[in-house]
């Protein structure tokens, strides 16, 4: 089998139905795919509805383990496919998202991994002071590989792709970082890529433009406190991998972004009494070195 789509869910079934409704519309009879579901734990009826559809490219397993980390490496363990592709629960893939894929897994390419633009879907209007651009991750305005800096930090965990054997090489999600039920946590692709490019030298990220979702965002994630805490916890594990390291280059890298965001904290800040969503910017310069002094800190 050459390719398996792992969807990790908990309680979201609404979510879920749309998710799984987008792939299977691309999925042609002659395709070598399956799509693993795995529960983390739901006590709404995800497993009803996924017996229901009776589908032959679907596989339902049950993660007791709360935590996405957990069931992700779940959805690893019982994937048959040699690629092994990621997309939320919350998320549909847009429409050329399968076609655009499997154009390059035709290449059979054990070294390459995938990933592509995610398009944010609010559940109510994003606030004036707010950059709606945070919530757009792309990573290229082209296909094409990625740098080495951007390589680095890798592809957001809701759209990727991985050959299944680097997980064999690297080993699997970190289980103490992520998302743990409704509980804040992230991190776990971040450092999954960090091990990725510090262990295989070969291995290169590749962009698809086309292999693009539409990611829901919630109400809560535009609360003030929701993007502090989520910033600042991101800045700081980017720092702490950074230090783990404990070279030059790394030591250059902290204090060069230090001054790099300080410097821009300023400039926003000037700026922000002008402009409207240059607030925004000014607060996300200023949460991202309390994430860097904290970690420097400890």
């Amino acid at each position: 089998m050459v390719l398996s789509i792992i969807i990790c869910t908990y309680n979201r079934l609404d979510f879920l139905k749309k998710c799984i409704d987008s792939i299977l519309k691309q999925i042609s009879t002659n395709d070598d795919i399956e799509i693993v579901i795995v529960d983390n734990n739901s006590n709404d009826e995800t497993k009803k509805y996924i017996n229901n559809l009776n589908s032959n490219y679907i596989n339902y397993y049950l993660e007791t383990k709360q935590g996405l980390s957990h069931a992700r490496n779940t959805g690893i363990e019982k994937s048959n496919g040699d690629f092994l592709a990621f997309v939320d629960d919350d998320a549909t893939i847009d429409d050329k998202w399968l076609k655009s894929l499997q154009h390059h897994l035709k290449k059979q390419n054990i070294n390459h991994i995938y990933g592509g633009p995610i398009f944010p879907n609010f559940e109510v209007k994003c606030p004036k002071w707010i950059d709606e651009g945070y919530f757009i991750r792309k990573f290229k305005n082209s296909d094409g590989f990625l740098d080495k800096l951007t390589a680095q930090d890798g592809f957001s965990g809701g759209n990727m792709c991985i050959p299944k054997n680097i997980f064999d090489m690297v080993g699997f999600f970190n289980t103490d970082l992520g998302m743990q039920g409704k509980k804040m946590g992230l991190g776990e692709e971040s450092e999954l890529f960090f091990r990725i490019h510090n262990q295989i030298k070969e291995v290169k990220l590749y962009n698809i433009n086309n292999m693009s979702i539409t990611h829901f965002e919630a109400k809560f994630k535009l609360e003030k406190k929701y993007l502090k805490d989520r910033i600042s916890l991101s800045s700081y594990q980017f720092t702490n991998r950074l230090i783990s390291e404990n070279n030059l280059k790394s030591k250059v890298m902290i204090y060069g972004k230090l001054i790099k965001q300080t410097i821009e904290l300023l400039c926003n800040l000037i700026l922000s009494l002008f402009i409207t969503k240059r607030k925004f910017r000014y607060l996300k310069n200023y949460w991202v070195i309390l994430g860097i002094l904290k970690s420097i800190k400890n």
